[in-house]
């Protein structure tokens, strides 16, 4: 007990310190865009990156995933497997399924995955893990403690992860739920079928 909650500690203290990293500056001509997600078979992850830009690309990556699943502490569960399936991909512009500082600590996993490749990055969650939704011009803010981090457009919240701003995220999440995205997270599935059963 006393070696996960050590564990717990420092994974905390990790997120604090990614938080500290993350940027925020405004989102140029974006040309190549990645998206990933991951499914699951038993332990066994399935990491799927779809990039857009001149063509289409597929990235997948199969591993075995052994941190359970904690609100909160989504990236360390994922974002390994999700660096490997990004690998030689270069976007100019990430979109991942978790949270980025709509997050507890400001570090969600697409917080991290920004910081740790140092690109671009929009967190695109269905769920919510902290903050109050205050609508303002008809957009929904996703606000934590006075300070606007994200915003709910339709069931999903869309938040920065790093090198992008908030109006950025207003911006792109008005185009609704990324097609990238699905893309990634229907072959994830595709591929999770796949498998031995």
């Amino acid at each position: 007990m006393e070696k996960q909650d050590f564990l717990y500690d420092f994974l905390i203290l990790l997120q604090r310190l990614v938080a500290k990293q993350v940027k925020f500056q405004r989102l140029g001509n974006v040309k190549r865009v990645c998206a990933v997600d991951v499914a699951y078979k038993g332990n066994t992850g399935i990491a799927v990156a779809v990039c857009d830009g001149d063509e289409k690309e597929v990235h997948k990556v199969t591993g075995k995933v052994s941190f359970p699943y904690i609100p909160g502490l989504l990236f360390i569960r994922e974002a390994p497997i999700m660096l490997k399936a990004l690998e030689g991909t270069h976007p100019e512009l990430l979109l991942v399924d978790g949270h980025g500082i709509a997050h507890p600590r400001r570090s969600g996993i697409a917080t991290v995955l920004g910081v740790l490749l140092e690109v671009p990055t929009i967190g695109i969650a269905k769920s919510r893990l902290v903050g109050d939704i205050v609508e303002e011009n008809g957009v929904k803010y996703l606000v934590i403690q006075g300070e606007r981090v994200g915003v709910k457009q339709g069931k999903y919240y869309f938040s920065p992860g790093n090198l992008v701003t908030l109006e950025d995220v207003v911006q792109f999440s008005r185009s609704g739920y990324p097609e990238l995205l699905r893309e990634a997270d229907k072959l994830s599935k595709e591929y999770r079928r796949e498998l031995e059963p």
